[in-house]
């Protein structure tokens, strides 16, 4: 079997990381999509929405797409959890692996725990972000999208979702979180 992994905070989730998750279905020959939304993510101070709030959100998001699956392995650990950590929990369940990442996390690529363990297990496979230059030996996933989960902490701007999800997520976000400018 051949498993795509697909993490991040998603505090907001938003149409960049629908497109995201919809490309890899269009590009990998995998069986199955694993969106991992994390506890908490080990390079962020924070993050905003509950983890098991931003877990209801994403199922609802990707409900009608049969191949995506939403995971709490990170958010049922209470902590922040390293890739390596996930990519070895999923490993044991399939012949490839491939790890999505977007381009802006190329940056901090060589801080990651046990980064050339993780190089051998997976498939880097990157989204395009910002113009960010992605290297040959990972897959290149180009999407274009210009949506941002802090943009929208920041303004309370529009997710580009389903009207009735993204409600709920903006309402959510006012009763919780004061915009920062």
């Amino acid at each position: 079997m051949n498993i795509a992994l697909y993490g991040g905070s998603f505090d907001p989730p938003h149409i960049g990381h629908v497109r995201v998750a919809l490309k890899a279905l269009e590009m990998l020959e995998i069986d199955k999509l694993i969106i991992v939304p994390a506890f908490k993510n080990p390079f962020k101070p924070s993050v905003s929405a509950d983890g098991m709030q931003r877990f209801q959100w994403l199922k609802k998001i990707f409900a009608s797409t049969p191949k995506i699956e939403i995971s709490s392995f990170e958010i049922d650990q209470h902590r922040s959890v390293y890739t390596i950590e996930t990519v070895r929990h999923y490993a044991k369940i399939c012949d490839k692996l491939y790890l999505i990442i977007g381009a802006d996390n190329l940056a901090t690529l060589d801080q990651w725990r046990d980064i050339e363990t993780l190089r051998t297990m997976v498939t880097f496979v990157v989204a395009s972000r910002d113009g960010i230059p992605i290297p040959n030996e990972m897959i290149t996933l180009p999407v274009k999208e210009e949506a941002s989960s802090t943009d929208f902490r920041h303004s309370f701007g529009s997710l580009g979702l389903d009207e009735e999800i993204e409600n709920d997520i903006t309402t959510y976000y006012k009763e919780h979180y004061e915009p920062t400018n």
